[in-house]
């Protein structure tokens, strides 16, 4: 399933002023802190240079280890939808 087309920081705001809640709020924080983790991967990726043989200051590449250790998505065990989806995919009976 492919994604949608990433929201630009303009649609973002366009969001919160359209609706503003703390649930979404909530979730902006949320895209905002993923954002902060895309810009310290390009970060890295400009140390690394074209080649790939750049050199990544450790102070960089240590925040970056950091944001991936402290990342949910890497570790959370799949929520009964997302699970009930990969059983579909596989053709797997669910477990009762």
């Amino acid at each position: 399933m492919p994604h949608r087309p990433p929201l630009t920081a303009k649609r973002l705001a366009q969001i919160w002023d359209e609706y503003p809640e703390p649930i979404v709020l909530e979730l902006l924080w949320e895209i905002h802190r993923l954002r902060a983790t895309i810009s310290r991967a390009n970060q890295i990726r400009h140390f690394l240079g074209a080649n790939g043989h750049g050199v990544v200051p450790s102070s960089v590449w240590g925040c970056f280890m950091r944001e991936l250790d402290a990342e949910p998505c890497l570790s959370d065990k799949p929520t009964q939808r997302q699970q009930a989806m990969v059983d579909k995919v596989l053709n797997r009976p669910r477990e009762s």
